[in-house]
């Protein structure tokens, strides 16, 4: 502790994990602050906050504590009952439309799937011309890319599920 502010660290080799400091003026209740930032200096997370921003007055008789959160829980709650409804509709065989845009690179692909194996890729649209859209992907291919994201701690995690079938309708993912 300086004057007015406050350091907080903590110690991990994992930054992909999150981290929130937290207050309580009896140790019981507790309520959020603000996120800990990663840090290579110290293999972990840092803040650094003053009384204003942390709304306390008195340092002294106030009680800090770092919490693990999953960034994305609620997402992942989306995507398991999406994943329990589309497991739920036992479609093996399907043909379904692409469309990505991933800066300069963008496609447009039909894929269709016979008994769980993708077995067409019909090219309608890609940019750079040479560029070939990915051969297999099936929707379970779709889950697992959403599954990897959550695990990864992604930045960004935007999917839109089919209410219906639970199959991912469109999404944004920024690892």
């Amino acid at each position: 502790m300086k004057g007015d502010s406050m350091t907080f660290q903590l110690k991990s080799f994992d930054l992909s994990e999150s981290w929130l400091l937290q207050l309580s003026a009896d140790g019981v209740n507790w309520s959020d602050l603000v996120p800990l930032e990663s840090s290579q200096d110290i293999l972990g997370f840092v803040v650094k906050a003053d009384r204003i921003t942390l709304g306390i007055g008195n340092f002294e008789k106030a009680f800090f504590r770092a919490k693990k959160f999953s960034r994305h829980e609620e997402v992942k709650q989306k995507y398991l009952a999406a994943l329990a409804r589309w497991n739920e509709s036992n479609y093996t065989s399907y043909s379904y439309l692409v469309n990505s845009n991933q800066g300069m690179i963008s496609y447009e692909a039909r894929y269709t799937v016979t008994d769980g194996e993708v077995t067409e890729v019909r090219t309608i649209l890609a940019w750079p011309p040479f560029f070939e859209p990915p051969p297999s992907r099936t929707i379970e291919d779709w889950f697992a890319t959403v599954a990897s994201a959550i695990d990864q701690n992604a930045v960004v995690i935007d999917i839109d599920w089919n209410s219906e079938l639970g199959y991912p309708e469109s999404g944004y993912i920024d690892i």
